[in-house]
């Protein structure tokens, strides 16, 4: 297969991988585009470079977790990377000055911002996760798992996280496009378990781009589905799989020219009802 290629699995099962990109559009909030690659195609710009060629966008902003960590930033003009780093990048200063607060999901975080030229460092303390984690430590200190000096040596960094990228803007606005990036997590998780997308058993590139193609299609309806109970309120309540469950009670009797609906369940019409499904009148004619 075009795509074929051994990749890290979580079961260390050896089978064939691949990458999966999926690019989300901030206007009207919906996932715009899947890309699949080699496993080993590693570089993060030159795989974006591929997509926004393809579809012709000028301008973007890439934002990518620790685990595509780079010092690269991009250098085509409108091309914008908002990267976390790991704790062991040697530029992440944590002694930085902190000088700006907000809160963000009723967490107190503490910013600041170095200029590195044509990078800039933000840096970030989660004050809830800083609590965490010294407790954690503290905990391992008393199994006799660490040292009492760990906790000294590691002191300054409990609860704090940088973010490398070539936006100069105000810190709270660079968190909040990271953090939006839960949006896409939230997207291949709905795949991966939701729709269960996350096995392909197929034998030819065709077939895997066909698969992926239904994949995109389902999750953009999952999310349509989504807002809409979002819209109403009761996304705490229902679930989009539960919401699909009630409706798929709603079926039809065809005899002859005449179709009726069945008797639909007490429930299966409140979910209706949300997506204001008009179930009357019951007898329909073709």
């Amino acid at each position: 297969m075009l795509y074929n290629g051994l990749g890290y699995i979580p079961d260390h099962l050896s089978l064939n991988s691949l990458n999966l990109f999926m690019a989300s559009s901030l206007e009207c909030d919906r996932n715009i585009c899947f890309n699949c690659a080699s496993i080993s195609f590693r570089p993060l710009i030159l795989a974006f470079d591929s997509i926004m060629a393809r579809y012709g966008i000028r301008e973007c902003i890439i934002i990518a977790d620790r685990g595509l960590a780079s010092y690269e930033m991009p250098k085509k003009k409108g091309v914008y990377l908002v990267v976390a780093i790991r704790r062991n990048f040697s530029i992440a200063d944590f002694h930085m000055k902190l000088d700006r607060s907000f809160i963000f999901r009723d967490r107190g975080i503490n910013a600041g911002m170095k200029d590195l030229g044509d990078k800039i460092l933000y840096m970030y303390e989660d004050t809830s996760l800083r609590a965490e984690e010294e407790t954690d430590m503290i905990r391992k200190i008393e199994d006799g798992e660490i040292k009492q000096e760990n906790l000294a040596l590691e002191k300054n960094k409990l609860g704090k996280f940088a973010i490398l990228s070539n936006m100069r803007s105000d810190p709270r606005d660079i968190y909040e496009l990271y953090k939006s990036r839960e949006e896409v997590e939230v997207a291949f998780d709905a795949m991966k378990n939701e729709l269960e997308n996350d096995k392909a058993y197929l034998h030819t590139t065709d077939g895997l781009r066909g698969y992926f193609f239904i994949s995109f299609l389902s999750l953009y309806i999952y999310f349509s589905i989504l807002e809409v109970l979002e819209e109403k309120k009761v996304s705490q309540k229902i679930s989009v799989k539960e919401a699909l469950f009630e409706l798929s009670k709603i079926y039809v009797i065809s005899d002859g020219a005449r179709r009726t609906l069945a008797e639909i369940p007490e429930r299966s019409k409140k979910i209706a009802e949300i997506f204001s499904l008009n179930l009357y009148p019951k007898i329909l004619w073709s």
